[in-house]
């Protein structure tokens, strides 16, 4: 009966995944669900799949931060629950169950992505100071071209300035790409909005009628 259940979870999960998820992320929910089905203090059997869903979804949100808007994934609680049509309260709550009964912290192995994991962790120096280990490697990159440049001929130069350049393309490319993410989301909401405040009048403009 879990499996059943897993995989009709799993199956409302993947949709959504395909519309507002990258692939590492979608693979951090499915593994959630597949958990979530072998647990046994929490029965998948129990409750709307809708829900559970939406709170799986929301979980893996969470611990990897999409709900801040610098995310290239950024979303909203509304984009969550209007996508499964349930209550945010309610499926705020059910996540925050799923987190303490799995014990899902930050920096998760399994639920988090390499880039969350790695912003995460941290590296003690021979003077006892804790750094972000993505700082140390960024620094030790940044020692390691200045050397590659010093060491460079004229050619090696051009090629290694080719290099450079092409990176920067890619990582404009990237931003660019994240901002137009940003702003289907916006323009999603904004029309959902739209269309929640045009019902709401003809609904106001039926009872107005009513009483004429």
């Amino acid at each position: 009966m879990n499996k059943e259940r897993t995989k009709e979870i799993i199956e409302l999960v993947q949709p959504f995944g395909t519309r507002y998820l990258n692939e590492e992320l979608i693979a951090c929910s499915i593994r959630l669900c597949i958990a979530l089905g072998k647990n046994r203090k929490l029965l998948i059997t129990r409750g709307k799949k809708e829900i559970w869903a939406a709170s799986i979804v929301y979980v893996i949100a969470r611990a990897n931060f999409l709900f801040d808007k610098e995310n290239e994934n950024f979303l909203t609680a509304d984009v969550i629950c209007d996508f499964f049509g349930t209550n945010k309260t309610t499926t705020a709550n059910k996540a925050t169950v799923i987190e303490k009964t799995l014990n899902i912290s930050l920096a998760d192995k399994k639920f988090c992505t390499n880039e969350i994991i790695e912003s995460l962790s941290f590296v003690v120096t021979k003077g006892g100071f804790l750094l972000p280990k993505k700082e140390v490697e960024t620094k030790i990159e940044s020692l390691v071209d200045e050397v590659v440049y010093e060491m460079a001929d004229e050619e090696e130069s051009r090629e290694i300035e080719q290099f450079m350049a092409e990176k920067k393309k890619q990582e404009e490319a990237a931003a660019q790409a994240k901002k137009e993410r940003r702003a289907e989301i916006n323009q999603e909401i904004a029309e959902k909005k739209r269309k929640k405040k045009e019902e709401e009048q003809v609904k106001k403009h039926g009872q107005q009628l009513k009483l004429w």
